[in-house]
Order: C-alpha cells, then sequence, then structure tokens
C-alpha cells in the first residue's frame, strides 16, 4: 500500500518554498541529483506531477499547491509530537496579521491551542483588512498573514478550513423599497469584497447606492443590525440580529472565498515555519 513518506514532502516544502531544485538541495544537506529523485518518488506515490520545471527555477502544479498544505501540516504535526516526546516547547515572539473577515471563534481557538501547546511563545495579533494584511506582510512588519481570498485564487495560500460561501446579509426586519435603490452597505474602496459586490451588482443590472462605509467588519455589522440596508459579507460574520437577504430582492448570486495563510518567505526563520505548520495543523487536527 503506497504511503507518504515525511522526508520526501520535506523535500517538497523545501523545493517549492527556495524556489528551485538547486537552491533547496544545501538546505535539505542533499545533492541536487538526490532531491530531484526525493521528488520523482514523491510524484510517483502520488499519481501526479508535482512541480513545473523551467530554466528560472519551479512552482507547483495544481496536485502540487494541493500536496503542498497537506505537507505542510503534517511535517508540523510530525515535529510537534517530536518536540512533544522530548519535553521541548518552542520559544520566541512574532506577529501575526488577520483579516477581519476571518472567523473570531476560529481565531481564538488557534491562538488558545498555540498557547497551550507553546506557552513560551509571544504572539502579537492584529486585525486588519486583508489589503492591509498583504502589505504589512511583504513589507515585513509582520511574520505570518491570514487573508481572504476570492475566486481565481491566484495565490498559494496554505488553507485553513474549507471554502466559504458569501452571502448578501441585512437586519431581520429589513425589506427593500420598491422604486429605490438597493442601500449598500460596505467597507472602503480597498476592501475585495466591496469590489466585488458592486461588480456583481452592476453585472446583474442592479441599480445601488452607497449607504453607509464602516471602517471595519465589527461597523459593518453594527449597520446590517441597525437596517441601514444591505451588505455582502462572509456566512461566518452573520449574527443573531441577521438575516439573509430574500431570492425576490433579485440580488445576484455569490461566489466562495478562502482564508490561509500568506505564502513562506524564502529566509523565514525556524520558529515562524514551526507556528506556521502548528496553525495550518490545528485545522487537520
Amino acid at each position: 500500500m503506497a504511503h507518504l513518506d515525511l522526508a520526501q514532502l520535506r523535500t517538497l516544502i523545501a523545493v517549492v518554498d527556495a524556489g528551485s531544485l538547486t537552491a533547496a538541495a544545501p538546505q535539505l544537506f542533499l545533492s541536487q541529483s538526490a532531491v530531484s529523485e526525493q521528488i520523482r518518488k514523491l510524484e510517483d506515490c502520488v499519481g501526479k506531477p508535482l512541480l513545473l520545471r523551467s530554466k528560472t527555477g519551479v512552482l507547483p502544479t495544481a496536485a502540487g499547491i494541493q500536496l503542498l498544505g497537506h505537507a505542510r501540516a503534517l511535517v508540523g504535526m510530525a515535529d510537534h509530537a517530536l518536540r512533544d516526546m522530548r519535553g521541548l516547547a518552542l520559544q520566541g515572539a512574532l506577529k501575526l496579521a488577520v483579516t477581519d473577515y476571518f472567523r473570531p471563534d476560529a481565531l481564538a481557538r488557534m491562538l488558545k491551542a498555540l498557547a497551550a501547546q507553546h506557552p513560551a511563545v509571544r504572539l502579537e495579533v492584529s486585525v486588519l483588512k486583508s489589503s492591509d494584511v498583504e502589505a504589512a506582510y511583504t513589507q515585513g512588519q509582520c511574520d505570518l498573514g491570514v487573508v481572504m481570498a476570492t475566486p481565481p485564487f491566484k495565490q498559494r495560500l496554505q488553507k485553513l478550513g474549507p471554502e466559504e460561501a458569501l452571502v448578501w446579509a441585512c437586519a431581520r426586519q429589513w425589506t427593500p423599497q420598491a422604486g429605490q435603490p438597493l442601500p449598500l452597505l460596505v467597507l472602503p474602496q480597498t476592501c475585495a469584497l466591496r469590489q466585488y459586490a458592486e461588480t456583481r451588482l452592476r453585472q446583474q443590472g442592479v441599480d445601488y447606492v452607497v449607504a453607509h462605509q464602516a471602517s471595519g467588519v465589527a461597523g459593518l455589522q453594527s449597520a446590517i443590525a441597525a437596517g441601514l440596508g444591505v451588505a455582502c459579507i462572509n456566512a461566518a460574520t452573520l449574527t443573531q440580529n441577521m438575516a439573509l437577504v430574500l431570492p425576490e430582492a433579485g440580488l445576484p448570486s455569490l461566489t466562495r472565498v478562502q482564508f490561509g495563510l500568506l505564502p513562506a518567505h524564502a529566509a523565514e526563520s525556524a520558529l515562524v515555519q514551526q507556528v506556521r505548520a502548528l496553525l495550518q495543523a490545528d485545522w487537520v487536527s
């Protein structure tokens, strides 16, 4: 029976993060031919090509991206198991930036699990819009970034949970006014969901007006609950004071979104790599 080899999974992670077999070889203390053989064996095991090779390096195929998420989680859990058996714990400080659309209960659960396993890790958390998370991560202002992506998923995110539905939300007693533009509740122009919602409304020919602009998701939730209009949000941000807009309102269908960790930097520290793996492993387990 075929089985996944942790050493081969580590090789895949190193090659993708380094961008080439040549660059990954010294990190793995292997020759380039040995790295190539590890990847070949892994591809034989899963029955699919995992890397696209070119003169400038390698990129993961669709199957490679899919396996990479599992690989990081499995390797992270294996490393955690070994540290646990040896009585070792992570220690150090790092910064995590999280989109404010991310589920608060999920974030709390992840942080609680990390604190319980590794109390010596000091984590500074900032809740921002996805565009600000990406900017902070690119500029080196945070060590890890959790963002929300809309299709087509161009970024190689390390997925945190399954895709999530987008919905049109309103207050429980809200009803559309005949002959009047749809009162749309939004975040600032840089918000990907605002851009997506307005695009879908224009495509469907729905007349709308921006009735309220909030600075963050908490403000948007308050505006929805207050009955100021309708907003496009991810399903997990619905509260007991909100309802789904009824189909007869004629609003366009919506896509699904994906939450995930931004891809690792080439020079990521060992601590960040380990915490990254632990956060993703928490979803697998």
